[in-house]
């Protein structure tokens, strides 16, 4: 890659965007989710009926990695398939809304589920 864009000069890891409150590291809630795909959700899609009064509300949290499990399934042949680096699908927020949510493979190799204007 260094022939194609150069040389890096700054790399800005998923640890320091959950320093930063950019993400949300969803082994704070449970330790044993480390064993799963996803690792991160990005704050602003947490905002949307994920978090009450700076609390996690479980069950909504619970309902989005569930749906986002779904959108990664279908789209990787039930995980037969190799998995993607990125996939796209819509969800239903806590509020009834529709909403499209990317997720993207991070260099955990896990996966973080954002909104697409946090992509």
């Amino acid at each position: 890659m260094d022939d194609i864009f150069g040389e890096v000069v700054y790399t800005y890891t998923s640890e320091q965007a959950v320093e930063d409150g950019i993400l949300f590291d969803i082994i704070q809630v449970n330790p044993e989710w480390e064993e799963g795909i996803f690792r991160y959700i990005t704050t602003n899609l947490m905002a949307q009926g994920y978090l009450q009064d700076d609390n996690i509300n479980i069950p909504n949290l619970l309902d989005l990695l569930n749906q986002a499990n779904v959108i990664v399934r279908k789209a990787s042949n039930n995980f037969k398939d190799k998995p993607e680096s990125f996939y796209s699908g819509n969800i239903e927020l806590p509020s009834g809304k529709k909403q499209q949510i990317f997720i993207s493979l991070n260099e955990l190799g896990k996966y973080t589920v954002m909104l697409p204007e946090d992509y």
